[in-house]
């Protein structure tokens, strides 16, 4: 992850993710996609991004976080003058009904654990990256935000004037916020979301039983995998260079990228990583993603291609303040327009392992001579652009030259 202001986890269940930072504000949180418009902002506007956030009353307070093991379940927990208490925030994910159960839904539980911890909470979700904000109308046990692109609805057992008003309030039992985005939470809220909670961890604890690691620093390569892991749009097989547009590369240098989109470069090596992790599912997903990009185009491949194949992500400069005041804010990568002839070499070593590794064989889920197509094809276009300038593995804008040697020399 890039460098934030405060410290920042990730949540999410393969469909979308949130930065939630420690002061249990969810700094970035895009839906129904990854590369769809922020519903909160935050981390590039304070203002135009919206927030939702759970803080004390209490300016002076103490916080820290940490997930529970092996999992991406996210816990905050507050140390103020008049109490401490927790909070839970986890995007659900478990098997149901011979599935993934993965709905657009963030859930947050709130928990006293000392004292009479007073609190307050904000949602303040915004649409078309700020430009939106959207009306309020209030159910008896839910808050729905409408002019978005889909209903978002907010239920809870928090009384509703409470959020409204920003009010504080003594946390005296545990207290439960469920957002959702299209289909809404029709069930018992505290059942259902202990119930979702404790299969969602199941979930991920099984999931990292089933990761091939050794000793050696076990648990970051366990919580780097699982941040891999999140970064798979499973509805596709595609695979996000990062959840996050315009976070700069270094201070005052300009290049803030919008990176919501897969980069057949930068896949080839979470694939490599988590293949080398005995996950080889996501492998299978991609192939597939790969297949219909070659339904989709003639003879090149771009570099980069959105989650859904379907758009062309065009460039856009937002008029947001940045992270840290970095801009420009971008929207949509112009690299989609680049030649960048190392993208067939690419999906050759990504797909080689499915015709290469026993443990895959008569498991790919596919048709082996759509693969070996694509291989020749790759191979092909290899030969055709060995001596044509391009712009290269760094994405040169404006400047296109030879990157590739000659077979023979020179």
């Amino acid at each position: 992850m890039k460098q934030h202001k405060y410290n920042y986890g990730i949540i999410g269940n393969c469909a979308y993710l949130a930065l939630i930072d420690d002061r249990a504000n969810v700094g970035w949180l895009c839906w129904p996609r990854f590369d769809s418009s922020f519903v909160f902002g935050g981390l590039l506007d304070d203002e135009k991004g919206g927030d939702f956030c759970i803080r004390p009353e209490w300016e002076e307070f103490t916080s820290e976080q940490r997930y529970l093991r092996n999992t991406t379940v996210l816990q905050t927990t507050f140390h103020c003058e008049d109490g401490s208490y927790r909070v839970t925030d986890f995007a659900p994910r478990f098997r149901q009904y011979e599935r993934y159960f993965r709905p657009l839904m963030l859930i947050r539980k709130v928990e006293p654990l000392e004292g009479t911890p007073r609190i307050r909470v904000r949602c303040n979700p915004r649409g078309n990256y700020g430009e939106v904000v959207p009306e309020k109308v209030f159910g008896s046990s839910h808050i729905r935000y409408t002019g978005l692109e889909s209903q978002l609805r907010l239920t809870t057992d928090i009384p509703l004037s409470y959020i409204d008003q920003e009010q504080a309030f003594v946390l005296n039992e545990a207290k439960y916020l469920v957002l959702t985005w299209g289909a809404p939470l029709e069930a018992p809220l505290r059942t259902t979301v202990d119930g979702f909670m404790d299969r969602t961890v199941r979930y991920w604890q099984r999931w990292v039983q089933n990761t091939s690691v050794e000793n050696f620093h076990q648990d970051i390569v366990i919580r780097s995998a699982l941040t891999l892991k999140l970064h798979t749009y499973q509805d596709t097989g595609d695979i996000i260079a990062d959840a996050t547009t315009s976070l700069p590369e270094s201070p005052g240098s300009g290049r803030n990228w919008d990176y919501r989109f897969c980069w057949m470069r930068d896949a080839h090596y979470t694939l490599k990583a988590l293949n080398d992790l005995s996950h080889f599912g996501i492998l299978k997903d991609y192939a597939r993603f790969i297949q219909n990009i070659v339904l989709n185009e003639d003879q090149r491949f771009h570099p980069l291609y959105p989650i859904t194949i379907d758009r062309v992500p065009i460039e856009k400069i937002l008029p947001l303040k940045g992270y840290r005041g970095e801009t420009p804010v971008r929207m949509g990568n112009q690299a989609y327009e680049h030649i960048q002839n190392d993208v067939y070499g690419q999906v050759l070593v990504t797909l080689l392992p499915l015709f290469s590794d026993r443990r895959l064989q008569n498991q790919i889920g596919t048709d082996k001579s759509t693969l070996q197509s694509l291989a020749l094809h790759c191979l092909k276009m290899i030969e055709e652009t060995m001596e044509e300038p391009d712009n290269g593995l760094w994405e040169f804008r404006g400047l296109s030259q030879l990157h590739l040697p000659h077979p023979l020399g020179g």
